[in-house]
């Protein structure tokens, strides 16, 4: 699979159907102009293969890409400060 981070600074979270905190990350990048791309790792394997190189030995979700970098689960104050040293 290629990489999947939408092309100006966008982000990838990679999640499963039903993730409450899977929309609360996506609702937040959006609301900063971010581009996001949901990918649903309960029906694409290449994506789940993906997110296991991505972030080894998780097995849970979000897991969240952006600029290079992997994060596993959504913590806004973590976004909050690493938005904020981008800006």
């Amino acid at each position: 699979m290629e990489n999947q981070t939408p092309p100006g600074g966008g982000v990838v979270i990679y999640s499963t159907p039903g993730c409450g905190r899977c929309q609360a990350a996506a609702d937040f990048f959006q609301a900063r102009g971010l581009a996001v791309t949901m990918v649903d790792v309960a029906s694409d394997f290449a994506a789940l293969r993906r997110m296991a190189r991505l972030a080894p030995g998780t097995r849970t979700v979000p897991v969240i890409e952006y600029d290079g970098q992997a994060r596993v689960g959504f913590e806004p104050d973590y976004w909050n400060r690493r938005l904020g040293e981008q800006a």
